[in-house]
């Protein structure tokens, strides 16, 4: 599994930004982030985009934290983040207890990105939460501890807080500690929140049991649909298909420069990022077209011609020995062998049966 977040944090951040003066513009192409890329519904951006995206804004955390410590903005925390990521933050809001709950953020945590991770411990009564990523940035680990802290505390308003984060205390010191409602510690390369006291595993009235059954099952499909994402290659692949549906290219190079004017990305950039993912254009479209074309012979009537003409290839013949080469089947042996004989098949359905080869 490829890592990648959602735009919607690269998105959020820039807006954020762009409030407060930072020319975002800048930003964005040094990070090679196309307008389209932040805008997409439900789209992702590759891990390695991200980590350059996370190192391009860190000398800006100053004003996040100034945000946040504004009374409204710390109040409203996990009301923003269940704006953001409204299945994620409404299933850990609707669990048994705190412990569930932290549990539930880590698990599910490819909702938002799978370029960091977590380490669980719990003993006794403390809750140990270790944030691991690749930056060496506390940038990201403070985010997280902060929605941390703020789901636990409507779970259990008694557990007691103690953060660890990584560098030197500098003059955010006190800045952290007032975020946090604790004495931070400074430590390298190590970002660990813990909470302490029972209340952690006592079960709350306000769980929801019908609620959650539906939440779970919602967020396990929404999961395992990420689990196959490959930031900037799938937005790509999706783009491609549509492209395909809509006549709207003639050949390979021309599918390029549609894809290029309408992501607002040159060639180079748009390689460049695809080689990041250990991917090529010319093979995204290849596999693209073979999806396609099993698609169109097993659910459809059109024939191999018709087929051949939407794909965009030059002639029937060339269809035929492009599917052949890559499935090691002929498109009229597939088509027979995808579904079963219907009777007066060869009259009635199967128009293009005797064009394949």
């Amino acid at each position: 599994m490829r890592k990648n977040v959602s735009n919607i944090i690269a998105s959020t951040t820039l807006s954020f930004l762009r409030q407060h003066g930072v020319d975002t513009q800048a930003i964005q192409t040094r990070c090679q982030l196309s307008q389209y890329e932040l805008d997409k519904s439900g789209g992702r951006i590759a891990g390695r985009q991200h980590l350059r995206f996370i190192r391009e804004t860190a000398a800006y955390d100053f004003l996040w934290r100034e945000h946040m410590l504004l009374g409204e903005a710390s109040d409203r925390i996990i009301d923003h983040a269940y704006a953001l990521f409204p299945e994620l933050v409404g299933y850990c809001l609707n669990q048994p207890t705190a412990h569930d709950a932290v549990q539930s953020y880590i698990r599910n945590r490819i909702i938002i990105g799978n370029c960091d991770g977590f380490h669980l411990e719990s003993k006794n009564d403390t809750l140990s939460i270790t944030y691991l990523d690749e930056t060496g940035l506390p940038h990201s680990a403070i985010g997280n501890f902060i929605l941390l802290r703020e789901l636990v505390r409507l779970y259990a308003p008694k557990a007691r807080p103690e953060v660890v984060l990584s560098g030197d205390a500098g003059a955010a010191h006190s800045s952290l500690d007032d975020l946090f409602g604790c004495h931070c510690q400074f430590e390298p390369r190590t970002n660990i929140i813990r909470f302490s006291g029972a209340s952690l595993m006592i079960r709350t009235d306000r769980h929801l049991p019908q609620l959650y059954k539906q939440q779970h099952q919602q967020l396990a499909l929404k999961v395992k649909t990420l689990e196959c994402e490959q930031g900037l290659a799938s937005l790509v692949e999706a783009l491609l298909v549509e492209a395909l549906a809509n006549e709207k290219i003639d050949d390979e190079s021309s599918c390029l420069d549609h894809l290029c004017s309408v992501m607002g990305m040159s060639r180079w950039t748009l390689n460049a990022r695809l080689q990041q993912e250990e991917q090529t254009f010319s093979k995204i479209l290849q596999r693209v077209r073979i999806e396609q074309a099993c698609f169109l012979l097993s659910e459809t009537q059109l024939g191999m011609q018709e087929i051949g003409e939407r794909l965009h290839f030059s002639s029937l013949s060339v269809f035929s020995r492009f599917f052949s080469t890559h499935m090691g089947i002929s498109p009229r042996h597939y088509r027979q062998r995808s579904r079963p004989a219907e009777p007066n098949s060869t009259s009635s359905g199967w128009k293009g049966a005797k064009q394949g080869t």
